[in-house]
């Protein structure tokens, strides 16, 4: 029997995207930190060390590249953790509620057997 296909919510579709997206982001930052660092070519001349010490958010924090992107990565993977964590909890709770419930059915369905009375008939 094949299995069922399970239909992913729009809101848990939503944090799997905004999850991917920052770890996405986190990768970039860190393959440009990368090359960045072993580019060969005059300091003045690589163009990406340039612009991680000319008006970068994370300046005043003295960051490059790679240490932001390894925090957006740990964002990205925390936001993962966390709704596949909700809605993993949600998946059995619905489970459990579809099995409860044929349980319950099952029971009802069942044919009733008649009891003998304890009383005598006069």
């Amino acid at each position: 029997m094949p299995a069922k296909k399970m239909k992913i919510k729009k809101l848990e579709l939503f944090w799997y995207i905004v999850a991917g997206l920052f770890a996405l982001s986190g990768l970039v930052f860190i393959v440009f930190g990368i090359i960045g660092d072993h580019l060969e070519m005059l300091p003045s001349d690589n163009w990406i060390r340039t612009s991680e010490a000319a008006n970068w958010p994370f300046t005043w924090l003295k960051l490059g590249y790679r240490p932001v992107g390894v925090i957006l990565l740990l964002i990205g993977a925390f936001i993962a953790m966390l709704a596949l964590s909700l809605f993993a909890r949600e998946g059995d709770r619905d489970a459990e509620r579809k099995l409860r419930r044929q349980q319950r059915l099952a029971i009802e369905n069942e044919p009733v057997e008649e009891q003998p009375s304890t009383e005598t008939a006069k």
